[in-house]
Parts: structure tokens; sequence; C-alpha cells
């Protein structure tokens, strides 16, 4: 696949088979990850793969979180439970759940330049899966950012969750693009 057309043609797909994802496949994923820009080369992404039964530690924390936040809210246990039930199930989504991880840099700027590389390391990642005939969705949400998720990936101050990527083989057709002309969101300084 030409590179101008994996990138018309990617979308992000949020339904998929259960099928399992080779590892291989996975490793040429996250080898394209670590080719995205980083500004002075920090290299800042860190990746956990979960799939098959590992997807369960995910979901596991996932619904340890949920009723955390039920407890915080106040809600009542048939709403608490609707609501851990819902997210347990978001780790089965997909047969490769990858959470993105960027590390925090030495001054507010770096950490702010090592999320936007890790953000580019996504993209390869999204390009990259395409190219492979595998969809993916990214996701990320309120609890991407919640303490609890934090401390389940031992993350340090000012690390933070870029990406849940979900991979697998599409399961459904694709869907016409959206996207405004370029002229529109362009502005042009020339001399």
């Amino acid at each position: 696949m030409e590179l101008s057309e994996a990138i018309a043609t990617r979308q992000s797909v949020n339904r998929v088979k259960q099928e399992p994802v080779d590892r291989a496949l996975i490793e040429q994923i996250l080898e394209s990850a670590i080719h995205a820009p980083n500004h002075k080369i920090t290299e800042p992404w860190r990746f956990h793969v979960f799939s098959g039964k590992g997807r369960g530690e995910l979901a596991r924390a996932r619904a340890e979180l949920a009723r955390i936040q039920s407890e915080e809210e106040g809600e009542d246990e048939e709403m608490a439970a609707g609501r851990i039930s819902r997210e347990r199930k978001k780790a089965f989504r997909a047969p490769v759940v990858i959470a993105v991880i960027s590390l925090a840099g030495r001054d507010e700027v770096e950490t702010l330049e090592n999320y936007a590389a890790c953000c580019a390391a996504v993209q390869n990642m999204q390009l990259t899966a395409h190219s492979l005939s595998l969809a993916s969705i990214w996701r990320t949400g309120p609890a991407a950012y919640h303490g609890y998720m934090q401390k389940f990936f031992d993350l340090s101050d000012g690390d933070m969750i870029v990406a849940y990527l979900y991979v697998g083989y599409p399961d459904m057709g694709e869907r016409p693009r959206r996207r405004a002309p370029v002229a529109e969101k362009t502005v042009w300084h020339e001399g």
C-alpha cells in the first residue's frame, strides 16, 4: 500500500473480530512507533500490550476504577454494578489493546514535546496496522487520566497515558470519510 493511500484510507474501526492477531504483526506495529519524530531523541514512549487472557489484567483495573468512581460519585448499587460491568468489557473490545505511555520530560516543554511524539507514534501504529489489513481505534477518555490508572501502570509524576489502541481484524466495511477540504483550514503567508 502506498503511503498516501494508507493516510487517505485509514479509519478508526470500532468493531473487530475476536480472532487472535499474530504477535509478529503486533511487533511490526510497535516497531513503527519508535520511528516517530521526537525532539532531542528522548524516545519517550512505553507500551503495555494486553492480548488473549492478558486482557483480564486491564479488565480488572478498569472494573476497580469504575468501582472507585462510582463510590466517589455516590452511585447506588445497581448503577455501580452496571458501570463496573461496562468498564470490564471494554478490555475485551479487541483481541489486542496497546496502552501507549508518554514519559515526563525534564521540564514542562519537554513533557509536552514527549506527548506530541507519542501521538505521532500512535499515528505510525495506526497506519502500520492499516497496511497489515488490521483495524484500530485510538481511545482514552476520563479513565485514562485517573490516578488509579496511573498507579496501575506504575507511572511517575508527569507520565501520561496517550492511547489505548484497540487492534484486530475489521468486522465492518469502510465508511465514507468526512473531512473538510484543506483549503478551508489553511492560511497561506507568502512573500
